[in-house]
């Protein structure tokens, strides 16, 4: 089982540097990925909120960022053998990823509608993958045996003084 835990940190902590050097190239790019979002969004409205367009970018991006850094820790300390609650991750997760689902389904506004049944397919399947993944992982860290994690809750005391 440890050699799982091992493993399934190992893939987590790639696939959070990928949302952290993701977050980053867009957030470098800010002002190009917005407009080429506005763009492909294919509403012709979309032009004249640019700048609040702009900002959601930026906030979801430094979201993914921060979600990817964490990920990265977690992952890294699973390899090293140290269990730790990937609860947090789990739970957030399905929040993180259904705004980037309706990010990316908005972005595919210019494709023919067979296209944008491709794309928005095939980001349901990669982001329902990568949270039941997290979900999983979580599970996985909680249960079974570890001999580096300390027994959790009250631990009587050899003088008595806790009671």
């Amino acid at each position: 089982m440890e050699a799982i835990r091992k493993t399934l940190g190992g893939l987590f902590a790639i696939l959070g540097a990928y949302y952290c050097i993701l977050s980053l190239q867009t957030l470098t790019a800010l002002p190009s990925v917005t407009a080429r979002w506005v763009q492909r969004s294919g509403d012709p409205d979309f032009k004249y909120d640019y700048g609040i367009f702009m900002m959601w970018i930026a906030v979801g991006a430094i979201l993914v960022g921060a979600f990817g850094c964490r990920t990265v820790v977690k992952g890294v300390m699973a390899v090293r053998g140290r269990r730790a609650s990937w609860l947090d991750l789990a739970i957030t997760a399905p929040l993180l990823h259904w705004f980037w689902f309706l990010y990316r389904s908005i972005g595919n506004g210019v494709l023919d509608r067979g296209a944008q049944e491709i794309a928005m397919r095939s980001n349901a399947i990669w982001f329902g993958a990568v949270c039941l993944g997290y979900v999983a992982i979580a599970i996985i860290m909680r249960f079974g045996d570890s001999p580096t994690r300390p027994a959790t809750g009250i631990q009587p005391s050899e003088s008595g003084a806790g009671l």
